[in-house]
């Protein structure tokens, strides 16, 4: 991307600042919050900047306009398309399909398919296809595309998805969906796979992963790091696709509930469980937002693992300070992505008899105000 192009996109605001000032701000404005939380004084450890360029997945809008094709992400504060060659905070291998992807999207919007005839002498008319989103994913394996479209795709958009994918060894499967319905797989010549802790992990279409692959090892070695020699039963809760159970489950003296809402992260979790022939993970589909585990499910559980989306784990919290003293689990490792909601939940472990005992920042949201951190609650006796 040029200069003027990174000034106008939304998606890195403070990449004017320089790495140093950049990071020194991001810091700052991490320690300021962590320090207005009340009666906690953890051990702000070092923060763990990941470097620019990292970025394995995105999401950008393309469209058609008088013959060009734009692909890129909205300017700040505007519904603004810029368009972009390349993005620093992808992987080189994302950027280097960029073009390709263009090129790619251009033939796909042209298509002007024909209207087709049916009994009784109607017609069914097709629309052209003229913008949409592009869910760009490097697996471990290979590229995985989606694409959100508005309109449906005729067999000549299918066709031309066939030939790109296959003559492109790096892009692995393609899918769309169709004004929000679930994902159709169009071409796939090999599964995704995402590798945690030796295990081939199958990624659904739309899952939710770590930004970067380096920040997904960090966070998987830092929840361990805070686990210690703490084994038994845990629970993983928002677990998604099961990113630390995996490396939870690979002590076998760990029983690991895990539990998530969504039905596509759910389904390529159990799948995987089943391949990998992993027996002491059980997963436990659940709205932990409205229906939070309680006091009579926490029996000897020795560590909640919380990863909550940005609006936290309220709910979840305030379960855990209504649950009896001696029913509380030992230790809970809480991942953020919102240190203003953790903020409150914070407080409301604290409240539960938890010290907060150390928390660190995970900057992989390069440029951006986006903030990610791990913290530790240890119980107090």
């Amino acid at each position: 991307m040029t200069l003027s192009a990174c000034q106008k996109c939304g998606g890195c605001l403070f990449r004017s600042l320089g790495e140093h000032n950049y990071r020194a701000k991001k810091e700052n404005d991490f320690n300021a919050t962590i320090s207005s939380i009340k009666n906690a004084k953890p051990i702000i450890e070092s923060p763990l900047f990941i470097g620019d360029g990292t970025r394995r997945r995105a999401e950008m809008d393309f469209k058609l306009s008088h013959n060009r094709l734009v692909l890129g992400f909205n300017e700040a504060k505007s519904h603004n398309l810029v368009d972009i060659e390349e993005c620093p905070m992808l992987l080189p291998s994302l950027n280097q399909i960029l073009p390709i992807l263009k090129s790619f999207l251009l033939d796909f919007c042209l298509i002007k398919p024909a209207n087709v005839k049916l009994k009784k002498k109607k017609k069914l008319s097709i629309s052209s296809i003229s913008e949409g989103a592009l869910l760009l994913l490097q697996a471990d394996n290979g590229i995985d595309i989606s694409l959100k479209l508005n309109e449906e795709p005729s067999l000549e958009h299918r066709l031309l998805v066939g030939d790109f994918v296959n003559n492109h060894a790096d892009v692995i499967r393609l899918s769309w969906s169709i004004k929000n319905s679930p994902f159709e797989t169009i071409v796939e010549k090999f599964k995704p796979l995402l590798y945690i802790a030796d295990f081939a992990i199958p990624i659904p279409q739309g899952a939710f992963l770590q930004a970067s692959k380096s920040s997904e090892n960090l966070m998987i070695a830092k929840v361990m790091e805070y686990l210690g020699e703490t084994s038994g039963k845990i629970m993983d809760l928002f677990c998604g696709l099961g990113t630390f159970s995996y490396t939870l489950a690979k002590n076998p003296n760990n029983e690991i509930i895990s539990a998530d809402s969504s039905d596509t992260s759910l389904s390529g979790f159990q799948k995987a469980l089943n391949a990998n022939q992993i027996t002491n993970i059980s997963i436990i589909k659940r709205n932990l937002f409205k229906d939070p585990f309680i006091h009579e499910d926490f029996k000897n559980v020795k560590v909640l693992v919380i990863d909550p989306p940005r609006a936290g784990a309220h709910e979840q919290c305030r379960a855990i300070l209504d649950t009896p003293f001696n029913l509380r689990p030992e230790k809970i490792v809480f991942i953020s992505c919102n240190p203003k909601t953790f903020s409150y939940d914070a407080s409301l472990l604290i409240e539960a008899n938890y010290t907060f005992q150390k928390v660190v920042l995970v900057d992989q949201f390069v440029y951006s105000p986006h903030q990610e951190l791990i913290a530790l609650f240890i119980l107090n006796h």
